[in-house]
C-alpha cells in the first residue's frame, strides 16, 4: 500500500508540501491541512514500511517524559468524560492526541532521508520570502494583488469552504499569519544557517520583512506575534546564557527565571476584574484590552469553581453565564475562548491537566537544553520555537484550535527531525 510514495520523486512533494504548509496559512488557515495530505499519506506509508522497527522506543533516561505525556494525557480524558459537553471535549482530546502521533510520526519520516528535511526547509524560505514580500506591499503600497484574491472570495462555496467571510478584509485575514509567522521565524533562520547559499539569503531578508508585517502599518499590529518574537529572542538568549554556567548555576538562574514569571503571572490574575463587572471599567492593568481583561476574569472565576478537574476541554464558552453581554459593551463574557492558554487548559483541565502539562513542558525543554548545550542548534531552535508559540498563545487563538497546533507541529518537526536518530528527541547536531 502507497509503495509509489516510497519513491525519490514523490517523498520530495511530500517535503515541499510540507514546508509551504504555514506559508499557505496566509490564504486561510484550512490551507495548512492541505499542504498536509501528501504528508499523512507519506506518514502512513512510512509507518507501514518499519512496522518491524521500534518507533515509539525511547531512550531510558527520557522515559520519565514518555510518563508525564502519558499522564497528561490521561488526566484530560478523564476531565473529558466528566466534561460540561462531553461529546466536544472527546472529540477535542482525540485529534489532540492524533495530531501529536501524526507529528512523531512525521519528524521520524523526515529523518529518513536528508535530502526531505532540506527540500522541506528550502520550501518553507522561498514560501515565506514570496508571501511576505506580497503581504507587505499589500498592506504599504497598494492591495491590487490581494484585490484580486479576495474577489474569488465573493463565491460563498469557496469561502466557506476555507472559511473566510465572503469579502475578507485585509487584516482579518493577516491576524492568524502574524503569530504564525512569529514562531517561523527561528526555524526561518536556523534553516538559512544550514541550508546557506541563495537560502541564507533569503531567509535573512525575511527577519525585516516579518517586522514591517507584525507592525501593521500602524493601524492594527500584531500584539500577540510581537510578544511571540520577544519570548523567542529572550529564549535564545537564555540559553545561550545557561550553556555556559554550570549545574547549579543553571538551576539557580532557573529558579529566578521561574519565580520571577510565576510572581508577574499572580499579579496579573489578582489584577483582573471579577465577573460581573462595572458598566464603567476602572481596569488596574494597562495592557491587554479591557474586553480581554473581562474574558480573563471570568475564566478564571471558572477555574476556582471547577478546582481539580475543570469543566472539560473546549467547553469554556458553552457554560452558564458565557455567553451573557458585557456591561457596557456589546460583547459575550466569552465569545468562544479565554485568548489565553494557561487559563483556557486550567479552567477546563482543572489543576491537575494544568499542573501536568506545565510539568510535560518544563521536561521538553529541559531535554531540548541538553542537547543545545552540546552545540545541537536544532534544539535551540525548537527551545526558541515553543517560547514563541506559549508566549503569543498568552493572548490569541485557542490552544484547542487544529489549524494553530498543526501549524506548531509542522514548524517544531523540522528542527526535531535534524536532530539525530537515535534518541527520543534528538541529540547531537549542530545544524
Amino acid at each position: 500500500m502507497f509503495v509509489w510514495l516510497r519513491s525519490k520523486r514523490w517523498q520530495t512533494y511530500v517535503a515541499i508540501s510540507l514546508g509551504l504548509g504555514t506559508p499557505a496559512l496566509v490564504l486561510g488557515k484550512t490551507l495548512i491541512f492541505a499542504s498536509l495530505f501528501l504528508p499523512a499519506l507519506a506518514v502512513m506509508a512510512h509507518a507501514s514500511y518499519i512496522q518491524k522497527k521500534p518507533i515509539f522506543r525511547l531512550q531510558k533516561e527520557n522515559r520519565w517524559f514518555f510518563y508525564l505525556v502519558l499522564c497528561t494525557a490521561s488526566l484530560w480524558l478523564v476531565s473529558s468524560i466528566f466534561s460540561y459537553d462531553i461529546a466536544k471535549s472527546l472529540l477535542t482530546w482525540t485529534r489532540i492526541i492524533l495530531l501529536i502521533s501524526f507529528f512523531y510520526l512525521l519528524a521520524d519520516f523526515l529523518r529518513s532521508d536528508k535530502a526531505l528535511l532540506t527540500a522541506c526547509l528550502k520550501s518553507l524560505v522561498l514560501g515565506y520570502g514570496i508571501v511576505l514580500l506580497v503581504a507587505n506591499f499589500s498592506l504599504y503600497v497598494d492591495s491590487a494583488i490581494f484585490d484580486l484574491y479576495t474577489s474569488v472570495f465573493k463565491t460563498e462555496f469557496v469561502s466557506e469552504i476555507l472559511k473566510i467571510s465572503p469579502v475578507p478584509v485585509l487584516f482579518q485575514m493577516l491576524k492568524p499569519f502574524y503569530s504564525v509567522t512569529a514562531c517561523a521565524l527561528p526555524v526561518l533562520i536556523w534553516a538559512g544557517f544550514r541550508i546557506g547559499g541563495i537560502w541564507r539569503t533569503i531567509s535573512f531578508a525575511s527577519v525585516p520583512l516579518i517586522i514591517t508585517l507584525l507592525y501593521g502599518n500602524g493601524q492594527q499590529p500584531g500584539m500577540s506575534a510581537s510578544f511571540g518574537v520577544v519570548a523567542a529572542l529572550c529564549a535564545f538568549i537564555l540559553t545561550l546564557l545557561l550553556r555556559r554556567l554550570n549545574g547549579i548555576s543553571v538551576i539557580a538562574v532557573l529558579v529566578v527565571v521561574i519565580s520571577a514569571a510565576s510572581v508577574f503571572a499572580a499579579y496579573i490574575f489578582t489584577s483582573l476584574p471579577v465577573p460581573p463587572v462595572s458598566p464603567e471599567p476602572m481596569p488596574t492593568l494597562p495592557l491587554p484590552d479591557w474586553h480581554r481583561q473581562v474574558i480573563w476574569g471570568f475564566t478564571l472565576e471558572v477555574a476556582m469553581k471547577y478546582p481539580w478537574l475543570g469543566i472539560g476541554p473546549n467547553t469554556i464558552n458553552l457554560i452558564p453565564g458565557a455567553s451573557a453581554i458585557i456591561p457596557g459593551m456589546n460583547q459575550q463574557y466569552v465569545p468562544s475562548h479565554p485568548h489565553n492558554w494557561f487559563l483556557e487548559i486550567f479552567s477546563e483541565t482543572g489543576l491537575l491537566g494544568i499542573i501536568t502539562l506545565l510539568a510535560t513542558l518544563f521536561a521538553a525543554f529541559a531535554i531540548l537544553f541538553k542537547q543545545a548545550a552540546q552545540n545541537a542548534f536544532p534544539a535551540i531552535t525548537a527551545i526558541t520555537l515553543l517560547a514563541s508559540f506559549l508566549c503569543s498563545s498568552l493572548g490569541n487563538f485557542s490552544i484547542w484550535s487544529i489549524w494553530w497546533l498543526a501549524a506548531l507541529g509542522v514548524l517544531l518537526c523540522l528542527p526535531l527531525a535534524a536532530l539525530e536518530k537515535d534518541t527520543s528527541v534528538g541529540c547531537g547536531s549542530n545544524r
